[in-house]
């Protein structure tokens, strides 16, 4: 099945046994070199041969003639056989030209003709060429004209011989080809022209200034100019000749005005030996992708960086791709009261793994088709299909791989809300940032979301401050009362008791406080011996390491499980007796005293509670401390490093697309203006905070009768000035006197520092929240997207979602909303980048899309009698030459490819 355009190995120059020169050749006879030419081509991988040879063809069709007769040969197996079927020969005329190179050799061009055009060559090219000799006789440039060429020089020569002595002499001017050329234009349309780039027999060879294509004085150099504008095609293989002719040394238009225009750079082995069949130097084969047509190898002259790469190995296609889909409806499927279109449909489509485009009229089957994907993959509109009875669509719709990594549908809505919601659209672009960071940016977010909980920690102790305070003066309060109750007893034997009372307590605390310490300690070592087991067979140091660790624990946990802590219990039981016995001391005393039962047990709880409370007070106050030294700890030094590290991150992936887009427009300048995504932080939070503010210091219904004045007043004093302030009255005071109910209220609030404190550290967390606040902004020309027309903001959103991932991205008519000069200036350029890391699927009714993007793949939809029918084919595929042409903008398409690199 076809799945269009294809990367294959090309080898555009290869010489034969019988050369016209330098024939190296050791095979015995044409046959025998036949099994070892076509023994190597298989080896190699080779699916197009240019069979060349000096101003003739005669050796191309001998090889033609030995692949007719394949079937009868005995030295090829018959899967070889089929393999030299199908190699796509064509014929390549070598050419000698003057001027002279700089080392004194003519220069190498090559004229490659449609096969389907030889029996044309002998009256179109080989007798329409003449060479003037010294004596002042032209000679024509076929066979007979080489003959009489060699006789003129040397009488005594054989036909042979005089045949290679005209060869050897015969000189072609670029001006004769060139009038040639522009004379007969069947000529043209079935002739690629091929030169050297060469220093040695090569137009470079000219003249040093290579980079420059100039003299020393600076001026064009004309005769090399004629011979570049002339040629369709560059043979070289070395990378600087590459980068230069494609563009991407310089811009595009020095190459054009220097050139005529872009030329792609191709490749052969040049075999002049068995040894050198397929065999190219540094293994720099000569990779195109397309038909393995004439037409196909045209295609590398519209698109001289992406049809054609010189390297060992084919190059990479998109990591994730969708292979084909496979559709199996029945045949009474009905859309409403007519017949589901793919009903009966049992077949596969297929897909190009990096660009297709899908055509076909109105009722086709295109949307249809997409969105049988899209709900396949849980991401079609549900809706679409509610008119069609018994459409099981799990069942009746296969993937081939089974599993695709995260296929991206974008619907025509889908668009457009992008364009319109910058929420949504920040979203979805920062999702696939994070995704080309290997989840890197996810990350960071989380850390930092995590970190904003040490704002919610400071309110929380600024609020525990006052607690702590409050509980502080509560304590002194009770601590006077049960001083002056034990004052009024001045007794000896009362005061030493309740000294020795007070001693005791404090030692049996401290005992009590040990053993709460120890008790948690070993508790949780009890949780780490229950939650890690040994690793039976250690297959590393550290496996080694833990279970060394481990034995230490339970050893640790085993010795102090058995302690015997008799002496301990028996230590805090005896305190307890003596005060006990010390606690009747007091009794008596008190009963002696005459006082009642109710005021014995106040003095007597007052002892007790003295020491309760003088503990409890050392406590609240070393909490206090502790509490106080926290809050002046608080800074945001971390958080705002992590945030300083995010920012870095998010601008760095950022810029690697937003190169891709000033590339663009620079080979684009006067057409296309430069798109740009710039990270920014949402300023507009106020709501947020105050919100929070409600919430943290309870004030919801104290200000419900007059929240929206309330809120003005707050509001009005801007961030950055509230967070300057030292105090709560200095932002009142930024508020100005209202004699209103509202403004008292914020009086009341904010007058206590604690509350004031507690909204400037809610404005600085809600500032830091990047996962509420990021903005992924999109400029056009230096301005907004807000700013833009609808059209720049569907076209703008299709472009950054095309330049982030790598997963298959597919689009219902993209064109819908789209600045039509964008799609043809902008988004076709990005696409032919993109479709080489990721798969692209579009369906289209848009020429530029599938011409100018350079589709690999065309899909047909046809709606007959009710029912879609599918066809494949390829830009280069002449047959299906109308149907782009019938396509939206077809013709203009056609000019604008032929003319964007001048062709």
């Amino acid at each position: 099945m076809n799945i269009g355009s294809q990367w294959r190995k090309w080898d555009l120059h290869v010489h034969t046994k019988g050369t016209n020169k330098n024939d190296q050749f050791k095979s015995k006879g044409f046959d025998e070199f036949c099994v070892t030419f076509f023994k190597k081509a298989i080896e190699n991988g080779i699916h197009v041969i240019a069979v060349t040879d000096y101003f003739s063809i005669d050796n191309y069709k001998k090889i033609k003639d030995y692949v007719e007769d394949i079937d009868i040969k005995t030295d090829f197996s018959e899967k070889e056989k089929k393999y030299i079927k199908n190699i796509y020969l064509i014929p390549n005329v070598e050419l000698r030209m003057l001027p002279v190179t700089d080392k004194k050799k003519l220069i190498n061009i090559h004229c490659l003709f449609n096969p389907q055009y030889v029996d044309s060559l002998e009256n179109d090219f080989f007798t329409s060429i003449e060479y003037s000799a010294g004596s002042g006789k032209k000679f024509k440039m076929n066979r007979q004209g080489m003959i009489d060429l060699g006789k003129d020089l040397d009488s005594s020569l054989s036909n042979e011989e005089a045949y290679k002595k005209g060869i050897d002499n015969f000189v072609l001017a670029p001006i004769d080809l060139q009038k040639l050329v522009d004379e007969n234009k069947k000529l043209r349309e079935n002739t690629i022209i091929i030169v050297s780039n060469s220093n040695n027999d090569g137009a470079s060879g000219l003249q040093k200034h290579y980079e420059l294509f100039e003299n020393e004085n600076g001026s064009l150099d004309g005769v090399r100019k004629t011979i570049y504008v002339l040629s369709d095609i560059i043979f070289s293989s070395n990378p600087r000749d590459i980068e230069y002719f494609s563009g991407n040394k310089t811009t595009k238009s020095d190459v054009i005005t220097r050139c005529g225009s872009l030329k792609a750079c191709v490749h052969g082995c040049d075999a002049h030996s068995e040894e050198k069949l397929f065999k190219p130097d540094n293994d720099r084969y000569c990779w195109i992708k397309s038909d393995i047509t004439f037409e196909g190898l045209k295609q590398i002259i519209y698109e001289p960086a992406n049809r054609v790469k010189i390297q060992e190995n084919k190059p990479q296609p998109p990591l994730h791709k969708l292979e084909r889909v496979r559709l199996k409806f029945p045949d009474d499927v009905k859309w409403d009261n007519d017949k589901f279109c793919f009903a009966g449909f049992d077949d596969d489509i297929v897909f190009s793994p990096n660009l297709t485009c899908i055509i076909g009229g109105r009722g086709s089957g295109k949307s249809t088709l997409l969105n049988l994907i899209a709900n396949k993959i849980g991401k079609g509109d549900t809706k679409f299909f509610e008119k069609v009875d018994s459409l099981n669509i799990e069942t009746s719709v296969k993937f081939m791989p089974e599993t695709i990594e995260n296929i991206e549908y974008l619907a025509q809505n889908t668009i457009e809300k992008f364009a319109t919601d910058i929420k949504a659209f920040t979203e979805a672009i920062y999702n696939r940032l994070n995704k080309k960071s290997n989840g890197e940016l996810e990350s960071k977010e989380a850390e930092i979301i995590e970190n904003l909980q040490i704002f919610d920690d400071q309110i929380a102790l600024l609020k525990n401050r006052v607690e702590l305070h409050n509980e502080l003066l509560n304590l002194r309060s009770q601590l006077k009362i049960n001083n002056n109750i034990v004052s009024t007893f001045s007794d000896k034997t009362f005061v030493d008791a309740k000294g020795e009372l007070t001693r005791l307590q404090k030692e049996k605390n401290i005992i009590l406080e040990s053993r709460n310490r120890y008790k948690l300690l070993y508790k949780d070592l009890k949780a780490i011996k229950e939650k890690y087991q040994a690793i039976s067979e250690p297959t590393n140091n550290y496996n080694t390491y833990y279970n060394e660790l481990l034995n230490k624990l339970n050893t640790i946990y085993v010795e102090y499980s058995s302690k015997d802590y008799t002496i301990d219990k028996e230590e805090i039981k005896k305190i307890d007796e003596t005060l006990k016995k010390i606690e009747e001391i007091i009794q008596k005393y008190l009963e002696k005293k005459g006082l009642s039962p109710e005021n014995i047990e106040d003095a007597k709880n007052a002892s007790q509670k003295i020491i309760e409370l003088k503990n409890e007070r050392k406590n609240n106050l070393n909490n206090l401390k502790e509490t106080k030294q926290k809050i002046n700890n608080f800074s945001t030094n971390e958080l705002d490093d992590k945030i300083s590290e995010f920012k870095t991150s998010i601008e760095s992936e950022l810029s690697k697309i937003n190169a891709i887009f000033k590339k663009i427009s620079d080979d684009n300048s006067s057409e296309v203006k430069l798109i740009e995504v710039k990270y920014e932080l949402n300023e507009d939070i106020f709501n947020k905070v105050f919100h929070k503010l409600e919430d943290t210091l309870n004030i919801r219904g104290d200000i419900s009768s007059f929240k929206k004045t309330f809120m003005e007043y707050i509001n009005s004093v801007e961030f950055d000035n509230v967070l300057v302030c030292s105090d709560g009255s200095d932002f009142i005071a930024k508020i100005g006197t209202k004699n209103t109910q509202a403004y008292r209220k914020v009086e009341e609030i904010f007058s206590d520092n604690v509350n004031f404190n507690i909204y400037k550290l809610l404005i600085e967390e809600k500032k830091r929240n990047i996962k509420d606040n990021k903005i992924l902004r999109v400029y056009y020309d230096g301005k907004p997207l807000d700013n833009s027309s609808f059209g720049q903001k569907c076209t703008a959103a299709i472009v950054i979602l095309l330049s982030l991932g790598n997963n298959p991205i597919i689009i219902d008519e993209p064109e819908a909303h789209l600045d039509s000069s964008l799609i043809a200036n902008y988004l076709v350029e990005l696409i032919k980048q993109q479709k080489e890391q990721r798969q692209i699927i579009f369906a289209t009714h848009n020429a530029n899309f599938v011409l100018n993007a350079d589709a690999e793949l065309i899909i047909k939809l046809e709606n007959i009698n009710g029912i879609t029918s599918v066809t494949n084919f390829t830009i280069e595929d002449l047959d299906y030459r109308e149907d782009l042409l019938k396509l939206e903008g077809g013709k203009e398409a056609f000019k604008k490819r032929e003319k964007k690199y001048n062709i």
